[in-house]
């Protein structure tokens, strides 16, 4: 390029600053919101593809098949052993089992702390399997028992200015352990985010049953088997042999009940159906935001280029004149735009630096700032600033060179002939789309959420503390329940397994009266006392409520249960069945609360007495009462529990966190559709802040003759009105598709209704009214003698 096209480009850039300042503006928010979009994309994407052979690694799924098919990250544990014993598929086979966040001891009398950090139960193949380094010692420590493996930052943590290899820790006040060895820390694109690793062999002494090798009846989530193939092995010739693996193991009649699957460690983070953490589709719905800002800021640039060729003509003319070929005039154009893209291109990475941080809070992400330096983001940047600086440069530039320069030297080119180019109003009824578009989504989106969050679910959520037991003894229970009960602002106090909406849950199986045949589908069993009922405010429909004490023979069931089993709430009523391993007489029927999210149906329900497995304590509390009720409990449970933490999490949080992807979708969806409309808007304002110009003239020939300023704001409105019209035509079909198909996951739903697209009609029209009433009034009442003077 010749050094004066910069010359000129900014001498032009210089002498319209104000349409270059809306061009920049809008350029820098598109940019910066789809850099930030392109930063979350690939860092999910990311996610575990730092392991060698990553092909070839898998997690074993299960499912089990009755009425619904199950599907569970977990398998039995017996799995991996007979698997590596059976088969010679598995280069490296590994068990795991996760502890959640146990209570961690460290040193002992008044040099005693006590940490939680996330941990597992592993084999030493673990560490063979996927690639977390270790510093110190290697994965052969894990093979005897009482041997614990920690990060590098949890070692510090621990044993700040120590040597971590040697030391002792304490989990849960039971097992003591020697740190053998420390990893590298664990990068925070990886779903498995374990902090502290323990010998497996100890997991087989913590829980007898489940960890024993005839346990092939329990599947709990938190046992996985990982797998990693040999070469040359695919996980179809797998799976062909896991039929008969599992008519081995559990029987030809069970095994018809039950499949086990190989999960490729890609779809680990991604899956939904196995608790991934979000969905690649939500990710191509970021994507496709991006894009829409980008094609809004470039839609833009586009619009007030060929609106403005009018004034530009006359200067195409006199360089053909003067030699110049249409494709020096065409890059001249080129190097104008490049100029503007390549300024937004680095105020819009100054915007995204700036904005990491908050961005990294709001969404729960750990985004590095370092991404902005990789040479992916550094390639995703100048092919943002090259393709648009060509596409949005090349069309006006085009037109420009087209023109002939008798008529533009002449001044005989119509504005027919410039400003009313059929593609600009398609760019704006595309414009206009996407603003349609996103406001629907949003709107739509919005009103899942709030009925996922405010439907009356059955049972009471709010003012409801969960705090951990981490003794089930029935004698501390007791006193639990004495001295929290009498506190005043309690209203009610239950121990339990989980509260009724939760993602723990026990799936079983079940005998009705005296079938020898096992029923058509599994029941959610759930531990609770007496007061469970009254403390989550659940309703009983027919009978009695269930009797306490551990060797009580009663339950309780809910609807779906009655409706399942073909009976009426009056007619099961006194029928026995087995549950929780022992036999047990229905007293009493439950109104139907929902037992997970919105995404799954009512699950048949049986709650049971049983204190051993009562893992919490939910207490209804008088929330004006919150802060002296809150410190009067944690001192009862230190007295109670002195060597233990204490924490507690409200139930309409825990309850929250369970839609907590659908919530950060939201959350994205709102604040790029804001840039999406912030964009347009800008882009609007610059195109009538143009006419306006353009028309000064006309707007004071129709002043002189009497036109109101009502007429003259229609002048510019219904043009812009039409093309919105149009606009209309296309975005709510598509919205509607669109949000009909992400409905679908969700079992409880909101209907789409015609009305629920009349406001994002309402909120587009005001938008695009009130840009344009800005400037439009300004010229409706300006003084046509300053309008008419040079004539």
């Amino acid at each position: 390029m010749q050094l004066h096209w910069f010359k000129t480009a900014w001498r032009n850039i210089h002498s319209n600053r104000f349409f270059a300042f809306i061009n920049l503006i809008g350029l820098t928010a598109g940019f910066a919101g789809a850099m930030l979009i392109f930063c979350l994309v690939y860092y999910h994407l990311s996610f575990d593809n730092f392991h060698l052979d990553g092909d070839r690694i898998y997690r074993m799924v299960s499912a089990s098949h009755y009425e619904e098919d199950d599907y569970s990250q977990g398998v039995p544990q017996p799995v991996g052993k007979a698997f590596r014993n059976d088969y010679i598929y598995g280069e490296y086979i590994a068990m795991r089992s996760s502890l959640g966040e146990p209570q961690v001891t460290v040193g002992s009398g008044a040099a005693k702390k006590i940490f939680n950090s996330e941990a597992a139960y592993v084999e030493a193949d673990y560490f063979r399997i996927f690639n977390y380094p270790f510093i110190r010692g290697n994965a052969a420590v894990l093979t005897a028992p009482d041997q614990a493996v920690i990060t590098e930052k949890e070692a510090k943590r621990f044993f700040p200015g120590r040597d971590p290899v040697g030391q002792q820790i304490v989990i849960n006040n039971g097992n003591a352990y020697t740190i053998a060895g420390v990893l590298k820390d664990i990068p925070s694109n990886t779903s498995n985010r374990q902090q502290l690793y323990l010998s497996y062999a100890n997991y087989r002494k913590a829980n007898p049953w489940m960890g024993g090798d005839s346990s092939w009846a329990a599947v709990s989530s938190g046992v996985q088997c990982f797998v990693k193939l040999r070469p040359g092995i695919s996980a179809a010739a797998v799976e062909k042999v896991f039929p008969a693996f599992l008519s081995k193991y559990i029987s030809p009649e069970g095994a018809k009940h039950a499949s086990l699957f190989l999960q490729p460690l890609s779809d680990i983070h991604f899956n939904r159906t196995y608790d991934g953490q979000t969905e690649k589709k939500q990710l191509w719905v970021l994507a496709t935001v991006g894009l829409f800002l980008v094609l809004m800021a470039g839609i833009n640039f586009v619009n007030l280029a060929t609106a403005r060729l009018f004034y530009r003509s006359r200067e195409a003319g006199v360089r053909k004149v003067l030699g110049s070929s249409p494709s020096q005039i065409r890059w001249q154009f080129i190097t104008e735009t490049a100029i503007l893209v390549f300024t937004s291109t680095i105020l819009s990475l100054l915007t995204a630096y700036a904005a990491l941080p908050s961005f990294n809070q709001l969404f729960d992400t750990t985004i590095s700032s370092a991404a902005l330096y990789q040479p992916v983001f550094i390639g995703f940047s100048l092919a943002l600033f090259v393709t648009v600086s060509l596409l949005v440069g090349y069309y006006p530039g085009t037109l420009l060179s087209r023109l002939k320069p008798a008529e533009t030297i002449r001044g005989k080119l119509g504005v027919a002939r410039t400003a009313g180019v059929p593609l600009r109003k398609v760019l704006v009824v595309s414009q206009f789309a996407i603003v349609l578009f996103m406001i629907s989504c949003t709107l739509i989106i919005s009103r899942q959420m709030k009925a996922s969050m405010d439907t009356d679910i059955g049972f009471n959520k709010t003012g409801i503390v969960m705090v951990d037991v981490p003794n089930q003894d029935l004698s501390v229970i007791e006193t639990i329940r004495q001295r929290v009960g009498m506190l005043a602002g309690v209203n009610g106090l239950s121990f339990c397994y989980s509260s009724p909406m939760s993602n723990m849950y026990n799936l079983n199986d079940f005998e009705f009266e005296n079938a020898t045949a096992k029923t058509g589908f599994r029941i959610n069993e759930k531990a609770a006392d007496t007061s469970y009922l009254h403390t989550f405010g659940l309703h009983l429909v027919a009978g009695r409520n269930m009797t306490g004490g551990d060797t009580a023979a009663t339950c309780l069931v809910n609807e779906t249960f009655v409706k399942r089993m073909k009976y009426t709430p009056e007619q099961i009523l006194g029928r026995k069945m087995t549950a929780f391993g022992r036999k047990v007489v229905i007293t009493g029927v439950v109104k139907d609360f929902h037992t997970n999210d919105f995404h799954e149906e009512i699950a048949p329900v049986c709650l049971v007495s049983n204190y051993r497995s009562y893992g919490r304590c939910a207490v209804a509390m008088d929330m004006r009462k919150a802060k002296q009720l809150l410190p009067a409990m944690e001192k009862v449970w230190k007295e109670v529990f002195p060597d233990y933490g204490w924490s507690y999490n409200f139930l309409d949080d825990n309850i929250r966190d369970m839609y907590h992807a659908e919530e950060t979708l939201l959350k994205l969806i709102q604040i790029f559709s804001s840039l999406v409309i912030l964009v347009g808007c800008i882009g609007l304002f610059g195109m009538v802040s143009f006419i306006a110009v353009q028309r000064k003239k006309e707007i004071g020939v129709r002043k002189v003759l009497g036109a109101s300023v009502t007429s003259i704001l229609w002048l510019f409105m219904k043009e812009f009105l039409q093309l919105l019209l149009m606009a209309l035509l296309v975005a709510i079909p598509v919205a509607w598709y669109v949000m009909h198909q992400w409905l679908q996951d969700f079992a409880f739903r909101v209907t789409l209704k015609p009305g629920y697209f009349v406001m994002p009609v309402l909120i587009t029209t005001v938008l695009v009214l009130l840009t344009i009433s800005v400037k439009s009034v300004r010229a409706a009442l300006s003084n046509p003698v300053h309008s008419l003077k040079n004539e």
